[in-house]
């Protein structure tokens, strides 16, 4: 009896799991910061609402007092939800390391995002 010769199979490639890169907040922080406008600190943000010039998003620390929080809730409200207000995961400390400043940053106000991807956080 003679041999077959077995032709090895195509392997198929798996498409169906394709490595999406998760989204890094850090990252985009500081993209924005480097390539769009931003404003940080409480004196700064609140300056900028009260002259009427909405942001588009304000980032807010985890530790930021309640009263702060509360007053920008109430520009927001005034405004009609102009701006979107996220909740940063993170202390001051890390938001200051976000934007690559070795001090706290408690509070952020985006006026043009730039490069980063920051808008999708709106859909989240």
């Amino acid at each position: 009896m003679a041999k077959r010769n077995k032709k090895p199979e195509a392997t198929k490639l798996d498409l169906s799991r394709k490595k999406t890169k998760e989204f890094d907040i850090n990252s985009n922080i500081r993209v924005a910061y480097k390539t769009g406008k931003i404003l940080y600190g409480k004196k700064q943000v609140i300056k900028n609402l009260i002259r009427n010039n909405p942001f588009k998003m304000l980032i807010v620390s985890n530790n930021c007092p309640v009263e702060l929080l509360n007053q920008l809730n109430h520009f927001n409200s005034l405004l009609n939800d102009k701006f979107f207000i996220y909740k940063y995961k993170g202390s001051s400390w890390e938001l200051g390391l976000a934007c690559a400043k070795p001090y706290m940053i408690s509070l952020m106000g985006i006026i043009d995002f730039g490069d980063s991807d920051l808008i999708t956080l709106k859909t989240k």
